[in-house]
Formats: structure tokens, C-alpha cells, sequence
């Protein structure tokens, strides 16, 4: 059987309800007339008396003939009451399941049974001078059992003809039933006003009662016929509960037709005991099948609530960690700021990122980072508070509300916390990956009213803390909201800065300490836009590494370099070894080397002159990549220095494994000079370790008299520095170092 819309699904403690009732009912109806009797304490010799029959032996015949009325009309309330009960319980069934098996049933017990009721009230009584009246109950019998067996047969049939009937709606079914009552009402009203009947009954025949051949044929028809084809489409109880009707019909005739001489003999009250029966037939087939039903109704009630909540968490879920997903994280935020507001309360908003998870992507793979994934989110969960509502909005971002603030300061708690509690060991395919998280912090109603505003502000100060160094936590504040404008506008000019001819070099002298000669310098990238002006290397290089523009503009300023110092060679005849710094991410570019190669091949610049610088935390990745592009690089000649050399933590073990040429003394250690005398642990053991290695050394920031005299004393012959001579345009040092024409420190 089909189930209906879900919608139309009554609750589980109604349906459970629903036969008990009817059942209840039943037995209420049924013991009326048991109820009547006693109450009124009948007479039915002293009911002959009144009606004046005082001769004893009238007075009994009437008797028994009152009895048999009263017999008959208990037996047809008792016939109407299943019926009514029957009615009812078919077009519930139907209505629950769409099952057109019970709308037939119900439909062909509704006429029967109207007809039941109207011959009762409108025909039966008390008076024997009405003496046609056994004929025109056999009338009203024979015509109804007939029309009831055609309701079926031509139901049936419909049902067999469509292969997939559409459901009866609701004003058909009015309608169906409302025809079939004023029928019934029509016959009975027929019959009542007729005064001659076609003879019914023949007493002491073969077959006293012949019309009801009428209904035999039709349900002969139906048990024959049609009740395998319906069995074989719908075999249920239903179908048989049709067969058994039919077959109680035909045994009912037998009986009236066979066994029955007069009326309300033995085998005619028989007869109208089957007549209940074919009425408590589908009653009992449809509690039956109700049972079944509304154990399927349950079961598809249950399915159907699964697979909602199933949905509902998809929807608001994220599949990988099981959290809520950004949309449904959204829809809480708002919810969270609305209970605030009402209650005048604070709450935090956290976006955690975990540093560096593209490495670890790349390193393992995707599968094993969504594993990662799993693991990290897990775990995150547990260091959250009852009430915090965590979720995943981003590939390797979550956001967490915590609404239990005291006060906002109660936030750097749970951050703390957060930071520490997750450098912890993950095992992913047997091994073992660590990372930290950077934590942007937002605070309602300080840091925003709105979601989108809240969610941005923390968003600001998570990037705040990338670049702070990563893990670590960052509060928004008003000049972080700045700084996030400032970098927008940045990269946003930025991206046609090349186009527009916008950057520059200038060039800082690199000396020989003990000659003062200028033997190199070191490229510095200079950029003015007209709107901006003259912007900072150390502003607009982090946003344009961070951007991944500083490929191109790293490529701009290796082609640049060698078109300018191939004219100062050619014009002045003589070369000079010139420094650029590369960024890490220039430098992990899978194009870097290529392009190296192919810039020096175009301008036919002879790589010894070439010096690339790199950062000392580069160094530090030992990376297997960053490896193999080293000792390429020095492969075609190219002299690799490390910049800033001091600041990180460079293993020895690494620094002689690596095509190093030359370190560079950061200028932090520079300025602690403060007289030749001084002893500088710092700078003492990094000259002595590149000598050690055979590395040149380079000192950088040499500001003071005193530090020169001590860098030199302590045998680093290199340096730069606004003591020897500040960065300079292309003109200012091609005069001071091709023609030698001394340029006056400022």
C-alpha cells in the first residue's frame, strides 16, 4: 500500500487510539437495546392484551409474532450499528493509507447500512395489520444485498482497469456517500408508498424466496471472477475481507432461499445473524488491517522524522568535523546577539586558524588532511566550555561564540587556554603533525551589533596575529581595522603598480671596510603611486608576499637590475657584484629557478656578479625543495648569501651542507657596538663561524665611527651603512661608484 502525504498523518498516540475507540463504540451501540428492555421491563403478552387481542390463543400468536419483531429489530440495530462503526472505520482507514480497497468496502456498507437504519425507523413497528409487511422486507433486502454487491463489483473492476488510480479526493468521497444515502433513502421512501409488491415469498417451495438469486449472481461473479485479479495486485486482508463478504452473502441466500418457509423462523433469524456477520466481516478485517497499517504509519512516521533530522544536521552540519557549518553558525550569531542585547550581556567571538595547514596539506596529502582535520576539530571541542557553540567556517578556519563572559577581559582566558591545548601530536597515517593557531578576538557589543560586522573585526585580528609571528592571539581594535583598510588599498594599487611604471631601484654601496672602496651594493625596491605616495618597502612587501604579487614584482626587479648594471658595464667597463633580496615566497615559486636562468641568459649577465639574498627563517624550513633550489642556483654560478644572518636558528650541521657564500650580520647586533673596546659575543662568533667555513662576512647598519673601527679590527672587511653611504638613486651611484666621485654622508 502506497502512504499518503505525511501531512495527512495523524499523531502516534491518535492512531493508537483509534481502534479501542471504535471497538468501544460498538459495544455502547450494541447494548442499547439490552439496556432498553431491562430498563423499561417489556411485557410482550401484556403489549397483545393492550393492542385487544384477549382470546388466549390470539394473545399467543401475537405474542410470538411481537417477539419476532422485536427480534428482527435488535438484529437490524445491531446490523445498522456495525455498519455505522464499519463506515467509519473504512474512510479513517482510507484516509490514513490511500487504501481504495476500504473506500469501496466503505462505500457498499454505507448503502446497506443506511438502508438498515431507514427500514427500521421509516417500516418496522409494532403492528400486526400490516400484512404485505414481510414482502416488503424481502423487497428491501433483495434490493439492497443487490446494490451493495454492485457497489463492489463496480469499485473492483475500476480499481483492476487502472494500473495506478489516482486518490479519490475528499469532496468525490462526500459526494459518492451523500448519492448513496439518498438512494437508500429514495428506495425506502419507494417501498413505503407502494401498496402492491411483486410476491417474494412462496411458503413451502424449493426456493421460497427466488429473487435472491439477484445478489447471488453478482457475488458468485465477484468470487469467481474478480477477487483473484484483485488478490493478485493487492494481496492483503483487505482483498480477502471481499471474498469473505461474498461468500456469507451467498450462504445468507442459501439459507432464505433453502431453508427458510415463513418469516422469522429459525433459518430466516440465521440468515439475518449472517447479515451481521457480513458487516462485522469487514469491521474485524478493517481493525485487522488498521493494526498493520498503523504499525507501517509509525515505522514511516519514524523513517520520515530520521531522515528530517538527517537532513537538518546535513544542512547546519559540517560533513568533515561534524560541527556547525558558517550558515547555520550565522543563523546562532544572530540568535547570540539577540539574547545579549535583551540581556545587557557580553559575549566573544573567536576565529581560530590553524598556521601553516597548507604545508601540512602538502606534505600528507588531502585525504590525510581532512583526517588532520577531523582530529584538530575534535580536540578543539573538547578545550570548549558547556554553551560555547563551535563551528568550522572556512577550510582550516573555525569560529567560536562563548556567551559566559563575566567581562571581556574573561575571553583572553579561553584563548590562553585554546593556544596551549592545541600543540599537540596528531597521528595521521603513523605519523606525527603538530601545528598552532592564530586567534582573531571580537567582543559584543565593544567590537560590533552585527554578525557580518562581529565575524569581520575578528576575522582582522586572526590576520593580525598570522602576522605577529602565529601562535598567538590578537583583540580587534580600532587600528587593526586600519591596518585591514591600509592593506586592502595596498593591494589594490599594487595590482597595477608594474603596469604603471610605478616602482623604482635605489641602490645601497657595499664597501671594502679596509680601502673604502665600493665594490657591490645591495638592490633595494623603492614604489610611489600618486595617490599613496611614496609607500614603504616595509609595508607594501609583506601585503604584496602575502598576495603573491611579489612574483611578479621579484621578476621585475631581477630583469631590471641586469638592464642596469649591463649599461654601467658597458658604458664604464667594468662590473660589480650586485645583491637581491628574494623573498620565501619568490623563492618556493616552482617557476623561480627557471626564470633566473632565463632573465640571465637574456641579458647575457654573468651570474658571479649576481648575489641572492635570503632570509635566514628560509634556511631554517628544512625543506628538501629549498635544498635542491640552493645548490641549483649555485650550480650556474650565482652567489647565495643569508640576510639577517643571526636573528633565526640556523643549525651548523645545515649551513655547511648548504652552496652558502656569504653571511650577513644583521644590524640589531651592529648598533650594540658602542666603542672598538667592546666585546660583542654575537658578532665575534658569527665572523669567526664564516671564516671558520670559508663564507665571506658582511656587516650591515654601520652607523658609528666605533663600530667600523671594531668590525674592522675584528676582520669582516664587508659593510653598508648611512655611515659609508645611504641607499641612492641609479644616477647618485653610478657618479660615486663608477666615477669615482666621493658622495658626502649626510
Amino acid at each position: 500500500m502506497e502512504l499518503m502525504d505525511n501531512s495527512l498523518i495523524l499523531g502516534e498516540k491518535k492512531l493508537s487510539k483509534i481502534p479501542p475507540g471504535f471497538v468501544l463504540v460498538l459495544v455502547l451501540i450494541l447494548g442499547l437495546p439490552v439496556i432498553f428492555l431491562n430498563y423499561f421491563g417489556l411485557d410482550f403478552s401484556t403489549i397483545a392484551k393492550d393492542l385487544g387481542y384477549e382470546n388466549s390463543i390470539s394473545s399467543f400468536v401475537i405474542e410470538s409474532q411481537i417477539r419476532g419483531y422485536f427480534r428482527q429489530t435488535i438484529l437490524q440495530w445491531s446490523a445498522f450499528s456495525l455498519s455505522a462503526i464499519t463506515v467509519l472505520l473504512a474512510f479513517t482507514q482510507y484516509r490514513l493509507t490511500n487504501d481504495k480497497i476500504a473506500l469501496i468496502i466503505g462505500l457498499a456498507v454505507l448503502f446497506s447500512g443506511t438502508v438498515e437504519a431507514l427500514h427500521t425507523w421509516v417500516i418496522d413497528g409494532l403492528s400486526p395489520n400490516y400484512l404485505a409487511k414481510s414482502n416488503l422486507d424481502a423487497v428491501i433486502w433483495t434490493f439492497s444485498n443487490t446494490m451493495s454487491g454492485i457497489i463492489l463489483l463496480v469499485g473492483l473492476v475500476l480499481l483492476l482497469r487502472k494500473e495506478n488510480p489516482k486518490n479519490v479526493r475528499v469532496v468525490t468521497c462526500v459526494l459518492l456517500s451523500i448519492f448513496l444515502i439518498l438512494a437508500a433513502i429514495t428506495l425506502i421512501y419507494y417501498a413505503a408508498s407502494l401498496s402492491i409488491f411483486p410476491q417474494m415469498w412462496y411458503e413451502n417451495t424449493l426456493l421460497s424466496r427466488p429473487y435472491e438469486l439477484s445478489y447471488v449472481l453478482v457475488y458468485l461473479i465477484i468470487i469467481l471472477f474478480v477477487y483473484p485479479k484483485v488478490y493478485r495486485s493487492h494481496p492483503y486482508i483487505l482483498a480477502n475481507c471481499i471474498f469473505y463478504i461474498s461468500v456469507t452473502e451467498v450462504v445468507m441466500a442459501i439459507y432464505l432461499m433453502l431453508l427458510s418457509n415463513t418469516p422469522y423462523d429459525s433459518a430466516f433469524n440465521i440468515a439475518y445473524f449472517l447479515k451481521i456477520i457480513v458487516y462485522f466481516i469487514p469491521f474485524s478485517c478493517l481493525i485487522i488491517n488498521y493494526v498493520f497499517s498503523y504499525n507501517e504509519v509509525i515505522e514511516a512516521q519514524r523513517r520520515l522524522q530520521i531522515s528530517e533530522n538527517k537532513l537538518k544536521f546535513l544542512a547546519s552540519h559540517d560533513t568533515l568535523t561534524n560541527l556547525y557549518n558558517r550558515r547555520e553558525f550565522e543563523n546562532l550569531l544572530n540568535i547570540t546577539i539577540a539574547n545579549s542585547a535583551r540581556n545587557n550581556a557580553y559575549f566573544a567571538l573567536f576565529v581560530i586558524d590553524i598556521d601553516n595547514f597548507k604545508s601540512i596539506n602538502d606534505t600528507v596529502g588531502h585525504i590525510d588532511g581532512d583526517s588532520y582535520l577531523k582530529q584538530f576539530a575534535e580536540h578543539l571541542s573538547l578545550l570548549t566550555r558547556k554553551g560555547d557553540i563551535l563551528s568550522r567556517i572556512g577550510g582550516d578556519e573555525f569560529a567560536l561564540i562563548s556567551s559566559r563572559l563575566k567581562t571581556p577581559s574573561s575571553a583572553r582566558i579561553l584563548a590562553e587556554r585554546i593556544k596551549n591545548g592545541m600543540v599537540i601530536p596528531y597521528m595521521v597515517q603513523q605519523k606525527s603533525l603538530t601545528s598552532t593557531v592564530s586567534i582573531g578576538i571580537s567582543i559584543y557589543p565593544i567590537d560590533g551589533t552585527n554578525s557580518e560586522l562581529l565575524l569581520k573585526n575578528a576575522d582582522i585580528a586572526m590576520y593580525s596575529a598570522k602576522r605577529a609571528g602565529k601562535n598567538t592571539y590578537q583583540f580587534y581594535t580600532t587600528k587593526l581595522s586600519y591596518l585591514q583598510h591600509r592593506e586592502a588599498e595596498i593591494v589594490s594599487y599594487l595590482r597595477s603598480a608594474l603596469k604603471n611604471d610605478e616602482f623604482y631601484l635605489y641602490y645601497q654601496p657595499k664597501y671594502n671596510l679596509l680601502t673604502r672602496e665600493i665594490v657591490g651594493a645591495e638592490v633595494l625596491l623603492r614604489w610611489y603611486n600618486e595617490t599613496l605616495g611614496n609607500v614603504l618597502p616595509e609595508e607594501f612587501i609583506p601585503i604584496a608576499e602575502n598576495s603573491g604579487l611579489i612574483i611578479n614584482i621579484g621578476n621585475w626587479v631581477i630583469n631590471k637590475t641586469f638592464e642596469q648594471a649591463s649599461l654601467w658595464a658597458e658604458k664604464y667597463k667594468r662590473r660589480m657584484l650586485f645583491s637581491i633580496n628574494v623573498s620565501p615566497v619568490q623563492f618556493a615559486n616552482t617557476n623561480f629557478f627557471s626564470n633566473l636562468k632565463t632573465s640571465l641568459e637574456k641579458w647575457d649577465y654573468p651570474a658571479e656578479y649576481l648575489d641572492i639574498e635570503i632570509t635566514e627563517n628560509l634556511l631554517m624550513q628544512n625543506n628538501a625543495d629549498i635544498t635542491v633550489g640552493l645548490k641549483n642556483i649555485d650550480l650556474i654560478g650565482v652567489n647565495i648569501s643569508i640576510d639577517d644572518f643571526g636573528t633565526g636558528y640556523s643549525s651548523l650541521s645545515r649551513l655547511k651542507s648548504l652552496p652558502i657564500n656569504t653571511l650577513k650580520i644583521d644590524k640589531i647586533f651592529v648598533a650594540d657596538i658602542q666603542n672598538e673596546f667592546d666585546k660583542v659575543v654575537v658578532i665575534d662568533t658569527i665572523i669567526k663561524l664564516a671564516h671558520e667555513l670559508g663564507m665571506n662576512i658582511v656587516a650591515e647598519g654601520i652607523e658609528t665611527n666605533e663600530q667600523l673601527a671594531y668590525l674592522v679590527s675584528k676582520k669582516c672587511h664587508l659593510g653598508q651603512g648611512f655611515l659609508l653611504s645611504k641607499p641612492l638613486n641609479a644616477a647618485d651611484f653610478a657618479r660615486i661608484a663608477y666615477e669615482d666621485a666621493p658622495l658626502i654622508a649626510d
